[in-house]
């Protein structure tokens, strides 16, 4: 929707995932934006994904720490970028030892499952560390990278409910990656409310995940 709003209808997205769940909920939301005249979805995986299109801009969210050659796929993918078009790229980075002080150790306990069940799923959330690496690698520059994290506290933060709904997201899957939900977290439904409660009570600041960005241009 980011890049729709930027070439509005003179222009053209074409949007990518393997799940037709989530790309009819993007179709949807892109009626509701009222881009959905230049803006498509395509079900692919954005491993095997070709086109003879050429595009100015190539954009991928949460994309490159599933990846197992996020520098191969970029490459592969810059064929269909023009010359001097942009790669821009946005990670996540869940590694915090301490991701809050003075220590809540419910949300840290909560923090910490999240960041084990990605590890586990083979999808470290480390990727944002690795961009300047991963970019040379594909054959662009060296990247411009920056990062920026949100820190919560005190009543009425949203980053409870976020690390809630995380949690809670996940849970189906604990069994099969081997991991348990730790039992200060149950039960899952009052668990943003019990964050609140705690961080308040021992006045913690909490940290959500880094945010990573990158973005450089195809050679000419």
């Amino acid at each position: 929707m980011l890049a729709a709003e930027i070439v509005g209808p003179n222009g053209r997205v074409v949007g990518i995932d393997k799940d037709p769940s989530f790309l009819e909920h993007a179709r949807r939301r892109a009626v509701e934006n009222g881009c959905a005249p230049w803006v498509t979805f395509e079900q692919a995986d954005v491993e095997a994904f070709t086109t003879s299109d050429r595009f100015d801009a190539l954009v991928g969210r949460y994309i490159l720490l599933y990846l197992p050659d996020a520098a191969a796929t970029l490459a592969r993918l810059l064929q269909s970028v023009k010359p001097g078009g942009i790669v821009v790229c946005h990670e996540v980075d869940l590694t915090d030892p301490r991701p809050s002080y003075p220590p809540c150790p419910l949300w840290d306990q909560g923090y910490k499952l999240v960041s084990d069940a990605f590890t586990c799923a083979g999808a470290p959330v480390t990727f944002g560390r690795k961009f300047g690496s991963a970019f040379l690698r594909a054959g662009l520059p060296f990247p411009t990278i920056v990062s920026e994290g949100t820190v919560g506290g005190g009543p009425g933060s949203h980053m409870y409910p976020w690390l809630a709904a995380t949690v809670k997201s996940l849970a189906p899957r604990l069994a099969e990656l081997r991991l348990s939900l730790p039992p200060a977290l149950a039960p899952l439904d009052t668990l943003a409310a019990r964050l609140e409660q705690e961080a308040i009570r021992l006045g913690s600041q909490v940290m959500a995940s880094i945010q990573f960005g990158a973005w450089a241009r195809k050679p000419l």
